[in-house]
């Protein structure tokens, strides 16, 4: 069996796009970070929001977005800070200013 020594791989002996040219030849790699499903422009402003509350019934809701997470919005609804699920937005709206 052969090797192929590690520099030849390193130079590239099998790039994805094919290329030896040196602009655009090595791929970007991959964001990790979670993607939002929310502008983070939205941050600060009022939005409407349907919701799934915890006894399984459809909520509507006038409210102000504090921040961003991986599981979820929170907003000011009432004037309390909420937490809501990705999984229980039904849809969010941005009021007009």
């Amino acid at each position: 069996m052969t090797e192929t020594p590690l520099t030849e791989v390193m130079n590239g002996a099998a790039r994805p796009d094919g290329g030896g040219g040196a602009q655009g030849s090595i791929p970007l790699p991959k964001r990790n970070a979670p993607k939002g499903l929310l502008p983070g422009t939205w941050v600060g402003r009022t939005l409407k929001v349907s919701y799934m509350d915890a006894d399984g019934l459809g909520t509507e809701s006038t409210g102000t977005l504090l921040d961003l997470y991986p599981f979820g919005p929170v907003l000011n609804l009432a004037g309390e800070r909420a937490a809501l699920s990705w999984d229980c937005l039904r849809t969010v709206t941005l009021v007009s200013d």
